[in-house]
């Protein structure tokens, strides 16, 4: 049986963090192969307190307070606090089934097994299945490849396969590994900084894989505005990884070039195709009531065609910005965070 460090960022999470919380006492993997290792941002809210609590009463529970706020680089101070070498992560508002890390330990010893070069194993991330009818749309629209252009993050496939890509909402990693690549690059602040590690395992012959039943309930962005605002976000963070890694993906360019070809259709009058573009949306409403149906919710297709084009168009917005704007979410440089993180370690408890 492996020895997993499961570790969680949590920055002002009292909203959701009991639920998280709760499900990660309920794993049903024993707690002397396992540890609880949370890296508070210094939060404000109640959540410091509470973590503390569990640290001070549950031996297999740590929390380190790192006053650097910052996923990417309070996932680096996990790495280096970690006791073990098989390291988990999920993130304070999703919450895991009894069975997640036993699944992906199990996972990751199989495929160990045939392939030396294993770097780490995960899962699915989903909507909670609640009455909130955006989550419906969220559920059926990032099962699709439309929603989702073929990645993990919301998918659910049938199979076990190798895959480009494991959102740390949903992971284990080999530490060893991660850590000779240089761990999360903390110039993408809280963008993209995943991807970008699971770029540079790839790089390195280092192979993932996603493993089938592993998916964890993940409380996405509740609302349109929230959501739209979150895609325009992941727009930027793209465009920052395919600049840095020179690695040009047409298929999620798609967003980008779609909001490019909708001048054209203004000069049809010139030459007809240029009215093409339009058909972008009744390709998309086909796509939703086909996915609708599919789940016997055709009532919902009109708010999932909206979703469709309102995350298209703000994910497109988002990559016009990472084009022109430089990443500078951090000012500071690599070392003056890790300097800063490591004052995290007289407030371990």
């Amino acid at each position: 049986m492996l020895n997993v460090s499961v570790c969680v960022v949590v920055y002002n999470a009292i909203e959701h963090i009991q639920e998280c919380l709760d499900s990660l006492m309920a794993l049903d993997y024993p707690s002397e192969h396992c540890e609880l290792l949370f890296i508070d941002n210094n939060s404000t809210d109640g959540t410091k307190e509470l973590l503390q609590y569990y640290a001070e009463h549950y031996a297999h529970v740590r929390t380190i307070i790192n006053p650097v706020i910052g996923i990417a680089g309070s996932r680096n101070l996990a790495l280096k606090r970690a006791r073990f070498d098989y390291v988990a992560f999920t993130d304070s508002d999703c919450v895991v089934p009894p069975n997640w890390l036993r699944k992906l330990t199990s996972g990751f010893e199989k495929y160990s097994k045939e392939e030396p070069t294993l770097a780490a194993v995960g899962g699915s991330n989903v909507p909670p299945m609640s009455s909130n009818t955006f989550y419906r749309l969220l559920d059926i629209m990032l099962d699709t490849f439309l929603g989702s252009h073929g990645s993990v993050q919301g998918r659910r496939f049938n199979r076990d396969r190798y895959v480009p890509h494991i959102p740390t909402v949903n992971v284990l990693y080999h530490k060893p590994t991660v850590v000779q690549t240089g761990g999360f690059d903390v110039t993408f602040g809280n963008i993209g900084e995943d991807r970008d590690l699971s770029y540079r395992l790839q790089h390195r012959g280092h192979r993932l894989v996603y493993l089938t039943d592993t998916a964890v309930v993940h409380k996405l962005r509740p609302t349109w505005r929230a959501w739209l605002k979150n895609m325009f976000v992941y727009g930027k963070g793209r465009m920052w990884l395919m600049r840095k890694h020179l690695k040009i993906e047409m298929i999620l360019l798609a967003p980008l070039l779609l909001i490019g070809s909708m001048a054209l259709p203004f000069f049809s009058f010139i030459w007809p195709y240029f009215a093409l573009p339009l058909l972008y949306f009744p390709f998309v409403f086909i796509v939703s009531l086909w996915a609708c149906f599919r789940r016997r919710r055709l009532a919902l297709a009109a708010p999932l065609f909206l979703l469709y084009v309102g995350t298209h168009f703000a994910y497109g917005l988002g990559q016009i910005v990472g084009v022109l704007k430089e990443r500078d979410f951090y000012r500071l440089n690599s070392k003056a965070l890790i300097v800063n993180a490591d004052e995290g370690r007289p407030n371990e408890h």
